[in-house]
């Protein structure tokens, strides 16, 4: 049967990928000389999914002298629609990721193999092809949905088993930075360099100040309709102030004696879990757009206030600082370091007092598209070819439900229970 035409050839959703550059992938995937023969749609994502990329999942087929073979992979293209891609910056995003993938990952992997561990970082995704020009942008990842892994749900918080796998593979994920900058600091330091501040940075601040005042009143909304005349609210007004995205930049720019390479936006959906009999056994992180050179209590706050509920954290939340710490103290000791020298737990402890304010913040931005159901999504099939302010386009207002409200509020209530606002 005769293939039809935009099967034969993928340039028309990226000009990059063509055919000669799709064998040469093939061929390094494979280890063999295999051309491509064509390409099919599997499926596009989830309406909301993704604000800074446009994804379809795909399988690419090629031929060898062994016969046919093909691979099922994610295609990531930076937004065709210009506003888009100029309004969320895609490009600055494209390249960290892209950056983090084929040169910093890669060497702290690299130092990792050179030592016995136990049970080394391997949850992470594979890169099929890439490309970066900040105009033709292109990730092209494994589908891990081959491997048996799969997103939670979203809208509801991760329940414990969950939170481990996330806290496990976020904590392996770190130390091999520690040991790496402890052991070879000059080619660490050559690593870190190749990603940047996409978020928090004085020059973005115009980019984001708007939008900060606008989920900052969604918070307000919340805690006062939720626990009105408490505490809460008077602290709540004190934290959303425009004044707050200096703390921000602080936290992502300004801790580095502690740093390590962190994702960046450990948000639920950025984690994929393998179950066995329903409960979680593994998980995986993707989408290392927002990657940083900043504590690693960064990542670990986000994921407290934006992946689960309050009563996870009444019943569970310092023995999960406590796993989290105890695995990272481990890969660290197994790779040839002293965790109590470079990052101990009084230190470790004291970031997390002094930098939770930072996953606080960030969850009003999160939290609300949580709870959205995928109808409510934002439309990104914006106008014209001019930036516009983000603001403009993300126009989320309070939350329409109860659920919602006590989802950010009792964010706030943990923050201020705990001494960290």
């Amino acid at each position: 049967m005769a293939l039809p035409e935009d099967s034969k050839t993928l340039t028309h959703v990226s000009p990059v990928l063509t055919n000669e550059a799709l064998s040469g992938a093939l061929t390094k995937w494979f280890g063999e000389d295999t051309a491509f023969t064509h390409w099919e749609y599997i499926s596009e994502t989830g309406k909301g999914d993704s604000y800074l990329s446009d994804l379809i999942r795909i399988r690419i087929f090629g031929q060898s002298q062994n016969g046919n073979k093909h691979v099922q992979v994610i295609l990531k293209t930076i937004p065709k629609n210009i506003a888009r891609r100029l309004t969320y910056r895609s490009d600055e995003f494209f390249k960290n990721e892209i950056n983090f993938y084929t040169k910093v990952l890669p060497e702290l992997l690299k130092f990792q193999s050179t030592k016995n561990m136990t049970e080394p970082f391997d949850k992470y995704v594979k890169v099929f092809f890439s490309y970066c020009d900040g105009i033709n942008d292109v990730l092209c990842l494994e589908d891990e949905s081959l491997n048996g892994y799969g997103s939670a749900f979203r809208q509801e918080g991760v329940d414990l088993n969950h939170c481990k796998s996330i806290f496990k593979v976020l904590a392996q994920f770190h130390a091999m930075s520690f040991a790496m900058k402890d052991q070879e600091p000059e080619r660490f330091d050559d690593i870190s360099n190749q990603i940047f501040e996409t978020y928090y940075h004085e020059r973005l601040r115009d980019w984001y100040s708007r939008f900060w005042a606008r989920i900052g009143n969604i918070a307000v909304d919340a805690v006062e309709k939720e626990y009105s005349g408490t505490i809460y609210v008077e602290k709540v007004k004190q934290f959303c102030v425009p004044e707050r995205y200096d703390d921000m930049i602080e936290a992502a720019t300004n801790t580095k004696n502690t740093g390590v390479i962190s994702h960046g936006d450990s948000w639920t959906n950025n984690f994929l879990f393998k179950y066995v009999d329903d409960i979680p056994v593994a998980a995986k992180i993707i989408d290392f757009q927002l990657c940083r050179y900043a504590t690693p209590v960064l990542d670990l706050t986000f994921v407290v206030y934006a992946c689960t509920s309050h009563n996870l954290r009444v019943k569970h939340y310092d023995e999960l600082i406590n796993y989290y710490y105890e695995v990272l103290a481990t890969q660290i000791k197994e790779m040839g370091s002293d965790p109590n020298k470079i990052y101990s737990k009084v230190l470790f402890l004291s970031e997390v007092k002094k930098y939770s304010y930072f996953g606080l913040a960030f969850s009003f931005e999160s939290t609300p598209f949580i709870v959205l159901d995928p109808e409510d999504a934002v439309d990104m099939d914006m106008k014209g070819d001019k930036k516009m302010n983000i603001d403009d386009n993300w126009q989320i207002g309070p939350f329409k439900t109860k659920e919602g409200r006590l989802r950010e509020a009792n964010n706030v209530v943990h923050c201020v229970d705990n001494g960290y606002i």
